[in-house]
């Protein structure tokens, strides 16, 4: 990649590589319905479609139903996406550390992603987890996912699937 985001995006990998460890499950949080919240399930897709190496849960607003799921995929890293308003540029992307979460907005759902990973850690106390988080431009019921985003879900695919190909 060359351009102004080359760095930014050479540092996410970067930053995502490091924390990954052993066989990774991804699971997506987000309503589809609310334009950018449904960042995750498009994430999912484009994963999907570049046969990533890894275990997918679209989980919707409901990722409490996937915990056992998740923790049967006996998977070393589970990576949590979802978007988050940080403040940064729509579309951007940052690694969130799960125990750093208190002054992130998380999307729309309930209940948060710190009671998901508690419960995960609950089933497995050894599993590596991060959040992996995209800024929204909107998360307006009814409304389109933005131009913004889509492009910051092409970068990250490309990024996860480089790393777990």
């Amino acid at each position: 990649m060359s351009g102004p985001d080359a760095g930014l995006c050479g540092g996410l990998k970067e930053e995502i590589g490091s924390r990954i460890r052993g066989s990774v499950a991804i699971a997506a949080i987000g309503n589809i319905l609310r334009a950018d919240d449904g960042l995750g399930s498009k994430l999912i897709e484009l994963l999907l479609a570049r046969g990533v190496k890894a275990r997918l849960f679209d989980c919707g607003t409901a990722p409490e139903n996937y915990i056992f799921p998740i923790l049967a995929a006996s998977c070393e890293t589970v990576v949590l996406v979802d978007a988050a308003d940080m403040g940064i540029a729509p579309g951007a992307s940052r690694v969130l550390d799960p125990d750093k979460i208190m002054n992130v907005s998380f999307s729309t759902h309930s209940p948060s992603p710190r009671l998901f990973i508690d419960l995960l850690k609950t089933g497995r106390d050894d599993i590596n987890i991060f959040i992996l988080s995209v800024q929204p431009k909107s998360t307006m019921l009814g409304a389109p996912m933005s131009k913004e985003v889509l492009a910051g879900l092409e970068t990250l695919s490309g990024i996860l699937s480089e790393l777990l190909a």
